[in-house]
């Protein structure tokens, strides 16, 4: 079931992340119910782009510590570290996790963190929101 769930998920992906975050991957396998793992990578498969990506700014080394401090937490389930790891690719890739993952986050990371996210996805927005502006404007 691991390598269906990888290249279900990792079709897109560097061969750095598959190492990165199929580490996890295959440690939650086992642990988690598969449909639940599938449903996640659907909802990160699909979600919207809110803000720049910001993965390729990010070392390796860095994602990979930061993905170990959610591994590592004692705040949170198995299942819930797995949902938090999804939801911090969903961030490196530029979308948004739901409510219940960025709550998970904040248990982490702090809210510094999150806040500093929510502020770079409305930043994002507004930015989207005024090209298409300026872009109307142009076409009349």
């Amino acid at each position: 079931m691991f390598k269906a769930l990888t290249k279900l998920f990792f079709n897109n992906k560097s061969k750095n992340d598959l190492i990165i975050e199929g580490k996890y991957f295959e440690k939650y396998n086992d642990i988690l119910n598969q449909q639940n793992i599938l449903q996640l990578i659907e909802e990160y498969k699909t979600g919207i782009i809110v803000f720049e990506p910001i993965r390729k700014t990010i070392t390796e080394q860095k994602q990979d510590c930061l993905y170990t401090k959610i591994d590592n937490s004692n705040l949170l389930t198995h299942e819930e570290k797995f949902e938090t790891i999804i939801g911090l690719m969903m961030i490196f890739d530029g979308s948004f996790p739901d409510d219940a993952i960025v709550s998970q986050l904040g248990k982490v990371f702090g809210k510094e963190f999150m806040d500093t996210i929510k502020q770079k996805r409305n930043e994002f927005k507004n930015e989207i929101a005024v090209k298409r502006v300026i872009k109307y404007l142009k076409s009349k």
